[in-house]
Formats: C-alpha cells, structure tokens, sequence
C-alpha cells in the first residue's frame, strides 16, 4: 500500500470517527441519494416499476447498519421521469412502498421519501442540488438538529445540496459513493460503496465504545 493511499485511508477514518463523536446522543438526519447509492442506476433511463430495482451489493445491509446508528433516515431522489411523463407520483410511490416493506421485514425504519417530480427546466426549489427536499423534512422535524446532517450520495448534485443545506442551516457533512461525477467535490470521506461506509461507521462507533468503557 503505497504511504499515500495509506495517508488517505487515515483522513477518512479520521473523518467517519468526527462524524461519530459529534452525534453520539444527538437526533441527527442520515440524507440518501437512491439511484446509485441503493440501487442500480438505469443509464439513460429511470426505474419506473419494482421490477426494475436493483439492490446495488450489500446496500439493504448497509441501510441496517446505518438505520440503527441514525436516529433518522430520509431518502432524497429527484425523479423528473415523473415530470417527463415516463412514469407516475403513483408509479414511484408504489416502489417507494415495496422498498420500505422490505426493509421493515428486516427491522429497517425509513422515515420518508422525499421526491422532486419536476424537470430540471422547472427550476424549482426541491431538484437536486437545490436544498428544499432536506429543508421541508427538517422544517417538520424540529427535534432533528439541522446542522448535524448528513448527506449521502453518488452524483455531484447531491455533494453540492449538502453544502447548499449546510449554507442553510449552519452544517451538512457530505458523504461520497462511488466513482461518478461528484468525484473531486469537496466531501467529508469518500467511499466505494454504502456498505464501505456502513462498516466505517461501525468501525468508528466501535472504537467510540472501547474509549468509553470503564
């Protein structure tokens, strides 16, 4: 392992092990981006029924290890096929039930969905990387600390909404997944994969607890 790969793995170990401690007894929002952070993205396309979800590689598990560090978990998806007349609010809806059927099977609690329908011509507040799908869910949840939010996403739209929610609200840490367009923004950590995420939150509570213990 070369000495700068190695000293980029200690910044963003450093990094996870901030965002532990900063939270620990704290109500805080996890922010998701869903095509390509949960599921397979459609190039070119949308996924327009359940049949066309893809679970990308230990992402449901990741979502476990997750949901049971955040006291809050809240998906954020611009869907502008809706918009395009490529599918229905009902269409997504419905996948949106299916998916959180199947987490709550396995114990996982997803507070909301949030969803932007509109075209990107639109230009309105709730597209992606405006800040109006996290501001309008922090609005209702008052008891959520708006600074302490993460946001969780692939795309550079999602890497520039945490810190137009950040500019909003006093702090937003932006989390990076995968190798796509948000590659070079300025982030927290970067990961490979939600599920590389998840075991360095677990990692990093992990650590929290031998440090605490008696």
């Amino acid at each position: 392992m070369s000495n700068t790969h190695s000293s980029h793995l200690r910044r963003r170990d450093a990094a996870v092990r901030k965002l532990v401690v900063e939270r620990v007894g704290r109500e805080w929002c996890l922010f998701l981006d869903r095509d390509g952070v949960l599921n397979r993205q459609i190039v070119g396309d949308y996924v327009r029924t359940w049949g066309d979800f893809e679970w990308l590689p230990r992402a449901s598990l990741a979502l476990k290890m997750l949901a049971e560090w955040a006291p809050h978990v809240v998906v954020v998806t611009n869907q502008q096929g809706i918009g395009k007349g490529l599918m229905s609010a009902e269409d997504v809806a419905a996948i949106h039930q299916r998916l959180r059927a199947e987490l709550a099977a396995d114990g996982v609690l997803i507070d909301a969905f949030q969803v932007c329908p509109h075209l990107t011509s639109a230009e309105c507040g709730c597209r992606k990387p405006r800040a109006g799908l996290v501001l309008d869910w922090l609005r209702q949840h008052p008891d959520s600390e708006p600074c302490l939010s993460i946001m969780v996403g692939d795309s550079q739209s999602d890497l520039e909404l945490a810190h137009n929610v950040a500019e909003a609200s006093g702090g937003c840490a932006g989390i990076q997944i995968g190798s796509g367009t948000g590659r070079g923004a300025v982030v927290d950590a970067s990961f490979d994969s939600l599920w590389d995420f998840a075991v360095a939150v677990g990692r990093a509570i992990g650590e929290e607890d031998l440090l605490c213990s008696p």
